[in-house]
């Protein structure tokens, strides 16, 4: 986002985020990327307020911390994903629930997906509401 306003804007009305984590196979990399676009598009249309994805760059420890590879028992040839889907509050996601269920064209995009992450590797998902004292 180049305009600090709308940044300004999101960060004031994201109140909570949806977090996934999973694994994939690395030579399925190109068709999760086409898949979490599709995502993209379809979130958007349904009225979230910002969806993100972002793929783990390194696999060493640091300072103490275990990486997060390790934490989900990521192999080698597997990349390792973090969504983050951006809400106003708990009312906006149950408002995106609802606004999705009608639209099939989510089945098909939700079946791709699975079909290309590792089987069982969802191993993190968490609604998170934002701390207003903190932030």
């Amino acid at each position: 986002m180049n305009n600090p306003n709308v940044s300004e804007t999101l960060n004031k009305s994201a109140g909570q985020v949806a977090l996934f984590l999973y694994r994939a196979p690395k030579e399925n990399h190109d068709a999760l990327v086409k898949v979490n676009r599709h995502s993209h598009d379809f979130f958007m249309k349904h009225g979230i307020l910002k969806f993100e994805v972002y793929n783990l760059n390194t696999r060493e420890d640091m300072m103490g911390f275990v990486n997060l590879a390790k934490t989900i028992s990521a192999s080698d040839n597997e990349d390792v994903w973090m969504e983050i889907q951006y809400y106003r509050d708990a009312n906006h996601v149950q408002e995106f629930i609802k606004a999705i269920e009608g639209d099939k064209s989510g089945d098909e995009m939700y079946n791709e997906f699975m079909r290309l992450i590792t089987p069982g590797s969802i191993v993190t998902f968490g609604d998170f509401g934002k701390l207003e004292e903190i932030s």
